[in-house]
């Protein structure tokens, strides 16, 4: 593994586990989380790095039922991060992707929680 697909992992973790602290601990929904995050990352990231952020952001998204705690969302952000960082290639400039690959990630963090749980 190259250095950048380890820091496209890493700010993954950061960007769901981050929207997952300002969603549920800080209590501004949602939303407003993955906002701060997404447009945060945006502005202080590189294209790539920025966009680990946005899409794993959408992990942290996740209610309480499915991601129960922040250790299970840095654990969604990392299957994001390693999602994104093998499948970069595949489906580029393609729309939908970023949604897709949050979507899968949750299902596998919960199939993971459910295991431990």
């Amino acid at each position: 593994m190259d250095k950048a697909k380890i820091n496209t992992v890493i700010f993954a973790i950061i960007g769901a586990v981050a929207t997952y602290y300002i969603n549920h601990t800080m209590g501004y929904g949602a939303i407003i989380a993955n906002g701060l995050v997404g447009v945060t990352g945006a502005v202080l990231l590189s294209g790539p790095l920025s966009v680990a952020v946005f899409v794993a952001s959408f992990v942290g998204m996740s209610g309480a039922a499915v991601i129960p705690s922040i250790a299970w969302a840095a654990v969604g952000g990392c299957v994001c991060g390693f999602i994104l960082a093998f499948t970069s290639e595949i489906y580029a400039g393609i729309g939908g992707k970023g949604g897709t690959t949050a979507a899968l990630s949750v299902q596998i963090t919960r199939a993971i929680v459910n295991l431990f749980i």
